[in-house]
């Protein structure tokens, strides 16, 4: 499509890098960005001279530069390339260079539409000649970033299409009683049990890890909700910890491949805290590089044991939906990944914009926004077949509450009606600790000092208990002590322990040499890459 270059972006780029050639080491600009052949030249020109470290870049640098290229020369002269760079050098506003960048990749990526054949004229029109025309479309493009370009082309493509045929609204429909038999079969030979978490009575009443399964964890802030939930990752993923109990390296046989996704904490955060797991030190040691006896060989072979798993960290502070789900997409596709933590549920710009576009504008509240990501996270685990745990904060009323349910989602505790497995995790009160004084009586090996208020088990027999733990957060570790109804009575849960459920689950671990893609999964994975 004719027009869709804007030269005014062009020349303001060309003439602040011409002034301030090291904008290159900051910026991702290309020759595609340029898009016609003299702007090309002179882009490409400017750029090969910063490589030799030339300082100062102007017309008669340029010109000196192309004379040794035939071709190239000749473009350069015949569209009075002196004049235009001495021109641009002049008319460069810096202060403007952020602008201009970003409305030369908006038109890089029009073209690239353009040149696949997508229509892109309800985001930028190029074919209006009349300039009240001309200026409305002009507005219409500086309202949107590079990213919204994207989500608009993938709303027109994807959902707008899916929400109008629903396509999915039937394809698992079947008759009530069809595989039943097969089912209760396939029970008798393989539990419904996933892999183990790190609380083995958790493992009980969760029946562990399981795939297709959204557990979620809630928390005040500065309980621990990122440790808690290394601690989980640790144990899909790392198949050695040390056992300070035993002074001994302890083999799981747990190897899973796994994503942690952070969404605060930069990926060297995330990395003391598993080898702080790992190897039973606490991080503030690691951090300080202070050891005693023989914790810096238990840190060393740690470190190794990390390496050697399939265990990965991403980082994403602004994202939507489509960003995480692509994201857990290409870690199944490419590494077999089916066990995701995400770090937890809050809104972001990018989700907000995302939601607001794909509902037409319409303001919504915190809560709505964060309901419909939730359902999303669900219906990943459900489409891609994996298990997710997540975390949210909780609203203020934690602290008069009595019974720790739903209710303390901060932002919308609807998001409860989309979870496999609720937990509120707080520390005990005064009033807590007293109505247990009964139990501590009876001797109890550490103090307890976080409860899991278990308000939510799809699928489990178990609910609406407290489980009462110690957590040692500078290694990210849990230590299951007992468990109690909501009046604080005492109540017995078996432990289910990570040798137990290794012995249970030997022969059906998913492993990355059973892993199928289906052509479905094939061309989604062509969609994302290409």
């Amino acid at each position: 499509m004719v027009g869709l270059i804007n030269k005014r972006a062009v020349v303001q780029v060309i003439g602040c890098l011409l002034n301030n050639p090291d904008l290159l080491d900051t910026y991702d600009i290309t020759e595609e960005d340029m898009h016609e052949e003299f702007y090309v030249y002179i882009f490409n020109t400017i750029y090969n001279l910063h490589l030799q470290n030339v300082k100062v870049i102007d017309s008669f640098t340029i010109d000196s530069y192309l004379s040794s290229y035939d071709m190239q020369y000749k473009v350069f002269t015949v569209n009075k390339g002196i004049e235009y760079i001495d021109n641009a050098k002049k008319i460069a506003v810096a202060e403007n260079f952020d602008y201009n960048y970003n409305l030369l990749k908006k038109f890089t990526l029009l073209r690239y539409y353009d040149q696949r054949g997508q229509d892109i004229k309800f985001i930028y029109d190029p074919t209006k000649i009349a300039p009240e025309d001309q200026e409305a479309e002009t507005k219409k493009l500086d309202g949107y970033s590079v990213d919204d370009i994207i989500n608009l082309v993938e709303l027109e493509l994807v959902t707008k299409p899916r929400m109008h045929f629903k396509v999915q609204q039937f394809e698992q429909g079947k008759l009530a009683g069809e595989g039943l038999m097969e089912l209760k079969e396939q029970w008798k030979q393989e539990p419904e049990f996933g892999i183990s978490l790190q609380s083995p009575t958790m493992n009980n009443i969760a029946r562990g890890a399981r795939l297709k399964k959204f557990y979620l964890r809630s928390a005040p802030s500065g309980v621990g909700k990122t440790r808690l939930a290394v601690g989980d990752i640790c144990t899909y993923s790392i198949p050695w910890f040390y056992d300070i109990e035993e002074n001994k390296w302890v083999y799981t046989g747990f190897s899973e491949p796994a994503l942690f996704i952070s969404t605060e904490l930069e990926i060297d955060e995330l990395q003391s805290m598993l080898i702080a797991f790992v190897s039973g030190v606490g991080e503030d040691k690691i951090l300080d590089g202070k050891y005693s006896k023989d914790e810096e060989e238990r840190v060393d072979q740690a470190i190794k044991y990390i390496k050697s798993a399939p265990l990965y960290l991403e980082h994403i502070d602004d994202f939507d939906i489509s960003d995480i789900e692509n994201l857990i997409k290409k870690y199944k596709i490419e590494k077999g990944v089916y066990y995701i933590s995400f770090d937890y549920i809050h809104s972001s710009v990018k989700l907000i914009m995302q939601i607001a576009t794909i509902s037409k504008g319409m303001k919504l509240q915190e809560h709505q926004v964060l309901y419909m990501f939730a359902i999303k996270l669900k219906e990943i685990c459900n489409k891609l077949g994996v298990h997710i745990d997540s975390a949210t904060q909780v609203n203020g009323e934690y602290k008069t509450a009595r019974d720790k349910d739903e209710t303390l989602l901060r932002g919308a505790k609807s998001i409860a009606d989309k979870i496999d497995l609720g937990i509120i995790a707080m520390p005990p009160t005064r009033e807590e600790l007293k109505a247990i004084e009964p139990v501590l009586s009876k001797g109890v090996s550490l103090n307890p000092n976080l409860i899991y208020h278990i308000y939510k088990v799809r699928r489990g027999k178990i609910s609406r208990v407290r489980l009462w733990l110690h957590a040692d957060l500078s290694t990210c570790r849990t230590y299951d002590l007992f468990v109690t109804n909501n009046d604080n009575e005492l109540i017995s849960v078996e432990k289910i322990t990570i040798e137990a459920l290794e012995k249970l689950l030997d022969d059906n671990s998913i492993k990355e040499e059973d892993v199928e893609l289906t052509e479905e999964t094939k061309e989604e994975a062509v969609k994302f890459f290409f």
